[in-house]
């Protein structure tokens, strides 16, 4: 697979990550019920697998340096794909932040540095309805943080159908994260 430019450029941009202490970690969920006048009472980001939550919007690591990076669902390269943002300050009234440093799958790299970043990048083909012309998309699908503890993290741009689904689809406005390599290849997060 060949990487044009502005694939690289978004390969550059996310060795910015590296070298980078982790401090705070917060999920950033659309709150649909805030529609109804009411607010998200319980995060609908825990799922049946332990230590993978299923996230619809952003990721938002805390650094010590009071810098903060966004991780989410994007449409840069190709519907969806992972997306990052740093230091960029956005409005978030209509979604709820859960703070979830302390869950299981995020205190092992709380205090922790950034070591490495490896993107995943994956190429599709779509075909145009009225023309029949195809063209090929190469999209970030997922990303894998490798901290100094030796732990990793992986978030892919997927999601799970069914809450009862083994396994996610990729290709989603939603993201999955893990810090279980085998349980990421078992739900094909990660291939």
């Amino acid at each position: 697979m060949t990487l044009n430019q502005e694939h690289k450029d978004f390969e550059n941009y996310c060795v910015n990550l590296i070298g980078k202490t982790i401090i705070k970690v917060e999920y950033v969920e659309i709150d649909y019920e805030k529609l109804n006048g009411k607010s998200i009472k319980k995060p609908y980001y825990l799922t049946r697998f332990q230590n993978l939550d299923s996230i619809d919007f952003s990721i938002f690591l805390h650094y010590n340096t009071n810098e903060k990076i966004e991780i989410y669902w994007d449409g840069k390269f190709f519907q969806y794909g992972i997306g990052i943002k740093i230091n960029e300050t956005l409005d978030f009234s209509d979604f709820k932040v859960w703070n979830v440093s302390s869950n299981n799958l995020w205190t092992k790299i709380i205090g922790k540095t950034i070591k490495n970043v490896k993107l995943n990048w994956e190429k599709v083909t779509s075909r145009e309805e009225k023309s029949g012309n195809t063209k090929n998309f190469i999209y970030p699908q997922d990303i894998s943080l490798t901290f100094t503890n030796g732990i990793n993290i992986f978030i892919s741009a997927a999601g799970f159908l069914n809450e009862n689904d083994n396994e996610v689809f990729g290709m989603l406005d939603n993201l999955t994260v893990t810090d279980n390599e085998e349980l990421a290849r078992k739900t094909r997060m990660i291939n």
